[in-house]
């Protein structure tokens, strides 16, 4: 199979795709889940599928970051076509970071912001939220 335009690929999923969200509400913003998609909105630069190199990060169900980047030129192969890096849960958040920014420098440098900032929310909402006990004053602590 010869190599498919990204441009063609955008027009033919751009109004129907099984990865698309629309909504009538919120103005008409369309959102998309596509695994490599960092921002999950459904537009031309951050669609995974219709560009020949992508980044995803994503929680594996064991607690790591699994950073996915796609090769070029492997449309005919879509299972052989992504590349994953997985990070152990006991690395720190700045390793993890720097390494997600090393692998996305000179391959999309636009979308590394968006991956690390991906990887922060991920790490973020894995770490157990902290319980306030209110401590009695007066009256109340005395009894």
């Amino acid at each position: 199979m010869s190599s498919i335009s990204n441009d063609l690929i955008w027009e033919l999923t751009r109004d129907n795709s099984s990865f698309l969200i629309k909504r009538k509400t919120g103005a008409g913003v369309q959102f998309s889940r596509e695994p490599l998609n960092l921002t999950n909105k459904h537009t031309y630069v951050q669609s995974g599928l219709a560009n020949s190199k992508a980044v995803g990060v994503a929680l594996s169900p064991s607690g790591s970051i699994v950073l996915s980047t796609k090769k070029a030129g492997t449309f005919a192969t879509p299972a052989k076509s992504i590349i994953s890096t997985t990070f152990k849960p006991y690395k720190t958040n700045r390793k993890i970071y720097a390494a997600i920014a090393g692998a996305t420098k000179g391959y999309r440098d636009d979308l590394r912001p968006a991956a690390i900032s991906r990887a922060s929310a991920l790490l973020d909402s894995k770490r157990p939220k902290k319980t306030h006990v209110k401590k009695l004053r007066g009256k109340k602590a005395s009894a």
